[in-house]
């Protein structure tokens, strides 16, 4: 039937088109990764210089004597994904069932006549092993899809890692040509049409068909409506024998179809039915066109990662023993867009995640400061209010450097966020840090206090009373700070500790202007080291969220006046 389907006109001019779409995407993803300019340094390459990069990186990469070790880390990191087993186990087992469930369906069932019959001499998609491993494989497959989806939900409130409806709908197709291959296969072994069909190719006689029937009943499950009560022995006998000479060559029991023959036996009760309503043709166009939407889709889903993650590997595996050049960099960047697989694995450890959680806003985690970059370098015109939300999640960074760390596909995040804070200060929104400073805090608190009355404590931490009280002045917190001893004659206009005792007096506003809270490094040496066991640096980045909204307002009413 297959033969037939895929002899029509139709659905040959079907999947010529899907894969035209599919390579025009591939093309499309990777040009970009030439075009697409982050940072203001990428102002300053053309796109000569980047195919130069890139072209010279690749050979250099060959022909380095790092390259056993660049293989290495692309099997480890790559194949076997060791950074993603690292940070989540449960997201890890999920990736290698979702991927190679896939891989494997695709060489034995989907591409079989070019990979699986090449591979093995003896292969045939209703013998054993072959017949057990595509059930192994399309379980395994949807597993991988269960861990991948349940692997991403983590308590953030209403802040989580981004997901495209795109993607949601590649991964609904994947489940859509699982479970309809599945049930084609239940339904061929349980249908007496196909089995009448399987017959004539064969060139099987009446005489010989009688037996046969029989033991396809009692051995294989297919459903006769005819055949009822206990076969006769002899015609039993001689249908096992003109079965081990035409059929058991091709065909195994398919009880090692762990899946499909239970659903079989069930579908057996109504396969009369389903014959006569062509389930089996309507299953099979809609597991063909299925698999023709998934390959036209594939390269504008986060899938592609399949084709940019060996890549992002290489290259950081590459820049490990020489830097990069500035071309080279820029095209890093680009390459990231398409690498990043949006697992959210980058926010668990983020410094700014319980800020991110309390100010609802999700462009401070990174997993959305990804997509937020490239926003931001596109041509498109950013709306006022969302280019707020973004310059918020660039800004608030303390660059600590867990999210790189994190990263399961090695990208450069550090390099990231500082080339889309550029590209935010060139647009107009730079760092809270340069316009904040520009008055001392006594004339924020004055403009709040007109703005608002009584400024409200800037989070959960100010507000409660027992998180600063315990403060003795003893200026530790001073004493560690690497922002008061290396601020020269520039003298910072608080000290941490004065900070926390505005905090005790009650005076937020003042707190809220202050330089030190937008000078703090978030090194967390006051924090480590305060001996009353204060919050020192997390007061510092709640106190550097509010003023961003409180502040901001301000300023943007001083300059429409």
């Amino acid at each position: 039937m297959e033969d037939t389907v895929f002899n029509g006109g139709f659905f040959t001019t079907a999947l010529w088109i899907a894969l035209g779409v599919c390579c025009l995407g591939l093309l499309w993803r990777l040009v970009s990764w030439l075009i697409i300019k982050i940072g203001p340094d990428a102002k300053e390459v053309s796109f000569l210089q980047r195919l130069g990069a890139a072209i010279i990186g690749g050979i250099k990469a060959i022909f380095s004597k790092r390259l056993p070790g660049i293989i290495g880390g692309f099997v480890l990191d790559s194949l076997l994904q060791r950074r993603l087993f690292k940070v989540s186990k449960k997201r890890w087992l999920g990736h290698m069932l979702l991927f190679y469930g896939c891989l494997v369906l695709i060489v034995m069932h989907a591409l079989h006549v070019l990979l699986a019959d090449k591979l093995f001499s003896d292969y045939q998609a209703t013998l054993n092993p072959f017949l057990l491993l595509r059930n192994v494989f399309g379980v395994a497959t949807l597993v991988g899809v269960v861990l991948m989806t349940s692997g991403r939900k983590k308590d953030w409130g209403k802040v989580r890692p981004a997901r495209l409806p795109i993607d949601a709908l590649f991964g609904i197709l994947v489940v859509v040509i699982v479970v309809t291959g599945f049930l084609l296969e239940a339904q061929k072994m349980s249908s007496p049409k196909a089995f009448n069909r399987m017959a004539e190719e064969y060139g099987i006689d009446e005489d010989e068909i009688k037996g046969l029937r029989w033991v396809w009943k009692l051995d294989y499950g297919v459903a006769f409506p005819d055949l009822k009560g206990e076969p006769d022995p002899d015609l039993l006998e001689e249908g096992r024998g003109y079965n081990e000479d035409y059929c058991v060559g091709c065909h195994s029991k398919p009880q090692h179809a762990f899946v499909s023959y239970p659903v079989a036996k069930a579908a057996g009760l109504i396969a009369t039915s389903t014959d006569a309503a062509n389930v089996d043709k309507g299953l099979l166009y809609i597991h063909i066109f299925a698999c023709f939407f998934a390959i036209a889709l594939l390269p504008f889903t986060r899938v592609f990662h399949v084709v940019a993650d060996p890549i992002s590997l290489v290259v950081r595996g590459a820049a490990s023993s020489a830097p990069l050049s500035k071309a080279g960099r820029v095209n890093r960047r680009a390459l990231a867009m398409d690498a990043c697989i949006r697992c959210g694995l980058c926010d668990f450890d983020c410094s700014v995640g319980p800020i991110a959680k309390w100010m609802n806003n999700q462009e401070l985690l990174p997993s959305r400061k990804v997509q937020a970059t490239r926003l931001v370098a596109s041509r498109s015109e950013i709306k006022a209010g969302q280019a707020e939300r973004l310059a918020v999640g660039a800004h608030l960074c303390t660059d600590c450097g867990r999210c790189t760390d994190r990263c399961p596909v090695g990208l450069d995040l550090a390099d990231l966020w500082d080339a889309g804070r550029g590209d935010l200060s060139s647009k107009g929104f730079p760092a809270p840090a340069v316009w904040v400073k520009e008055e001392p805090a006594i004339a924020w608190a004055e403009a709040l206090g007109a703005e608002l009355g009584r400024v409200p404590p800037a989070g959960p931490l100010t507000a409660d009373r027992n998180q600063f009280s315990a403060c003795v002045q003893c200026q530790t917190c001073t004493n560690v700070c690497p922002v008061v001893a290396n601020s020269g004659e520039d003298r910072v206009d608080l000290a941490p500790q004065q900070v926390m005792n505005l905090l005790r007096l009650g005076m937020n506003d003042l707190a809220l202007g202050s330089k030190m809270v937008w000078d703090c490094a978030t090194c967390y040496q006051c924090q480590e080291n305060c001996p009353e066991g204060i919050r020192v640096t997390d007061i510092m980045l709640e106190l550097r969220g509010a003023a961003w909204r409180q502040l901001g307002p301000v300023r943007d009413r001083r300059r429409s006046i």
